[in-house]
């Protein structure tokens, strides 16, 4: 009965089928905002770097070459940088004040 889903696994489709999923979400939730454009600013970086993920992962599931997952890492890494920096920029924006 869980044949498919262990061949699924084991092929490495299941990343293909999960960032599908992901960015189908990211494209659903920015459609239902009035601003879809700063939706899609603001989710890209977290969906890049779990994209980049992902890949690494269904690419390892089929041994792929040490180098490509490294640059799929790296690349996660550095989307996950952008989005922490957008977030910590938002935050210090809404933190400070005038005090005159």
């Amino acid at each position: 009965m869980t044949a498919w889903l262990t061949q699924i696994f084991i092929s490495g489709w299941i990343s293909v089928v999960a960032v599908l999923v992901l960015w189908s979400v990211i494209t659903a939730v920015a459609m239902r905002s009035p601003r879809p454009d700063l939706v899609v600013k603001t989710l890209a970086p977290n969906a890049i770097s779990g994209s980049c993920l992902l890949a690494a992962f269904g690419l390892a599931m089929r041994q792929a070459h040490v180098l490509c997952l490294a640059a799929l890492l790296a690349a996660s890494l550095i989307a996950f940088l952008v989005d922490l920096r957008m977030r910590l920029a938002d935050q210090a924006s809404g933190l400070s004040r005038r005090t005159e």
